[in-house]
């Protein structure tokens, strides 16, 4: 199939779908039209369709960061992962849905698999775009679970870098501290085609040894999470090691909390009334103090990897709390604060489904700067779960 046709199909689902999954801000057809004309499937990343997050720069495109303050902006240049995905061949379809500045406050976007269900956030319409199979690839952030969790809801992977390892720049920030630009795909090997093309590491050896940990916030996982998680970590061979400190999503939240009222205080101070209302509730409240902040954060550089991880090189745990909740809600990041603190890669995998035959999602966390080894013992794990 010609990159023209595999555009023109894409499109067309959409047409048909998104009414009612709402997972689209803008779509790009002509743009994506003359991508695939001009293009060399040769690329490495030839004829790639790509969503990006709305809080994400696309030049041309408007960007509103799912908030009315920004209904009018329009992005005059590609955010740097973009312009660099575009340079590897990759086609912009246009921009997806995301919650108000990337915060807990719902958006219109509909879960795929079920429409009375959420998709998760903030990346809520990446994931839905790509589930539906819209495109094959979207763009997401992550601030505390807004990768993993719509993910684990949707029944994709979604995979969160060490932190850093991509620039900001054309992002809007909510905490740059915590903020990590990842991606949502429908398989590992189209995680590992993006990451390598982006000049990652290409090593390709799995990890030797998994552990796992029920976190201090196992009992906010439902039965069916709790046993299908068990049952799926025994059946990997990995060892029970100790939760992470609960310390940890009090330091998440400090930093959130400071970076985020320092960061949009234009917002808070002139648009009060168009900020959403969970965003309101956390601004309403005085920050952490410089010197609160500053100790969170050095809980964040000098932990101890080897306290949580043990002689394990991957660690697994629930990536949400069970499936995807009813619409109107878009879960917890309960399991997910203290990886993104931490600044820890991690890659949600779908691995069980509930009761309500909706997927379940496993967390899967590796040391900072082992990305390279957390992909290949996902596709290891991905390879398990397909009984090959």
């Amino acid at each position: 199939m010609t990159l023209s046709a595999r555009v023109a199909d894409a499109l067309a689902l959409i047409a048909r779908r998104d009414s009612d999954l709402r997972a689209w801000t803008c779509v790009d057809a002509p743009g994506a039209r003359r991508q695939a004309a001009a293009l060399d499937r040769a690329a490495p990343l030839g004829g790639l369709l790509i969503g990006v997050k709305d809080i994400i720069d696309v030049g041309g495109l408007p960007c509103g960061l799912g908030s009315p303050i920004f209904r009018d902006r329009t992005a005059f240049v590609d955010a740097a992962i973009v312009a660099r995905l575009k340079a590897l061949g990759a086609i912009i379809l246009g921009k997806t849905v995301t919650t108000p500045f990337a915060f807990l406050e719902p958006a219109a976007t509909r879960n795929p698999l079920d429409l009375s269900r959420s998709p998760g956030g903030s990346s809520s319409g990446s994931a839905a775009a790509v589930a539906d199979g819209h495109v094959d690839a979207a763009l997401a952030t992550q601030t505390a679970g807004s990768i993993a969790r719509p993910a684990a809801f949707c029944g994709i992977v979604g995979y969160k870098p060490t932190h850093g390892r991509f620039g900001l720049a054309g992002v809007a920030a909510s905490a740059p501290t915590l903020d990590t630009v990842g991606w949502l795909t429908r398989d590992v090997a189209t995680t590992w085609r993006m990451h390598l093309a982006l000049g990652g590491d290409a090593r390709s050896r799995p990890a030797s040894s998994l552990g796992f940990c029920r976190t201090v916030h196992w009992e906010l996982a439902d039965s069916a999470m709790r046993h299908a998680f068990l049952t799926g970590v025994t059946a990997l061979g990995a060892a029970e090691v100790a939760s992470p400190p609960a310390s940890l999503d009090a330091c998440h939240l400090a930093v959130m909390h400071f970076e985020m009222a320092r960061d949009l205080a234009t917002e808070w101070l002139q648009h009060r009334e168009a900020v959403s209302a969970p965003l309101r509730d956390l601004l309403s409240w005085a920050p952490p103090s410089g010197q609160d902040y500053r100790a969170a954060l050095r809980t964040r550089w000098e932990f101890d990897f080897d306290r949580l991880f043990g002689r394990h090189e991957v660690l697994l745990t629930p990536s949400a709390t069970g499936e995807a909740v009813p619409f109107g809600s878009t879960g917890d990041p309960v399991f997910n604060r203290f990886v993104t603190l931490l600044g820890c890669p991690s890659l949600t995998l779908p691995f069980a489904h509930g009761p309500a035959g909706l997927p379940l999602g496993l967390q899967m966390i590796a040391r900072p700067h082992e990305d390279a080894m957390l992909l290949a013992t996902a596709a290891r794990i991905e390879r398990a779960l397909a009984g090959e």
